[in-house]
């Protein structure tokens, strides 16, 4: 009976070791994502931030200020600031992102979801999406904004390949920010954050023109190349520096190494 009651054992133990179906398995995935979305955006300090201020900043700077001066010059300069103003609503939710990561280590969080039946890397997968749909909303409303104020040259067609790239290529930046995360408290991450996002943000000349012993540096900024990928994708010849598909590639490279450390961080930290 002892046997019977073995054998009973291991074949239950063989059974809870077999892998989901797939339709459970994206299931699971889906519900942390939606649950993370949501808490995201019932964060009054993180989603609304980031969702109104490229739109806003945009208009003011891209539509009012430079809009009726450089950009009637040269039509040319109003499609690089939307570009440009797009990519930085698409990089912020990405890198800031990491202060939520930071906020669970320090409350326990991140090793009870690990005590937790969910799915290996489900967190950070959804994070990642949430990041994207955070992003795509930012991105979505500055091309609403370019759209109305009639300064951009872009086809909406354009204007379409322009966001789907900056979406898209909000995944790097949302690797850095789990970095971040996953190596500092919360407090400290938010330093890290605009350390990291600031000088990028300016030094990777999406808004100014740089003097010349920095131009050969902005090649080393992952926010020069989703500009490059975002423009080169949509054919805007004048401000396309480099091939789309070497963007692609440094963006690519970015993700593998800080997303690759980041979850080595969070495996043998937490």
């Amino acid at each position: 009976m002892n046997a019977a009651r073995h054998s009973l054992s291991s074949a239950e133990l063989t059974s809870l070791r077999e892998p989901l179906p797939l339709a459970r398995l994206l299931r699971a995935y889906l519900m942390e994502a939606k649950v993370e979305t949501l808490a995201a955006l019932r964060t009054v300090s993180f989603a609304p931030p980031f969702v109104i201020l490229p739109p806003a900043i945009y208009f003011l700077f891209g539509v009012v200020i430079f809009g009726s001066g450089a950009a009637d010059a040269d039509p040319a300069v109003a499609d690089w600031l939307f570009a440009s103003f797009a990519a930085m609503g698409a990089m912020m939710p990405g890198i800031f992102g990491g202060t939520i990561l930071a906020t669970e280590r320090e409350g326990r969080l991140t090793m009870l979801k690990r005590a937790l039946p969910q799915p290996p890397g489900a967190s950070i997968i959804a994070k990642m999406l949430t990041a994207m749909l955070i992003s795509a909303i930012a991105v979505i409303l500055v091309a609403i904004v370019a759209l109305i104020a009639q300064k951009i040259t872009l086809s909406p067609v354009q204007v379409g390949i322009v966001c789907t790239m900056l979406i898209a290529g909000s995944i790097p930046f949302t690797a850095i920010g789990l970095l971040i995360g996953a190596c500092t408290s919360t407090s400290a991450s938010i330093a890290w954050s605009n350390l990291v996002f600031l000088p990028m943000l300016w030094l990777s000349g999406l808004f100014i023109p740089l003097p010349a012993f920095l131009k050969s540096w902005v090649v080393i900024w992952p926010a020069f190349h989703l500009n490059q990928l975002a423009l080169g994708a949509a054919g805007v010849a004048k401000f396309t520096f480099i091939p789309p598909a070497m963007a692609f590639a440094v963006l690519a490279g970015v993700t593998v190494l800080f997303g690759g450390l980041a979850m080595r961080r969070l495996a043998r930290v937490g």
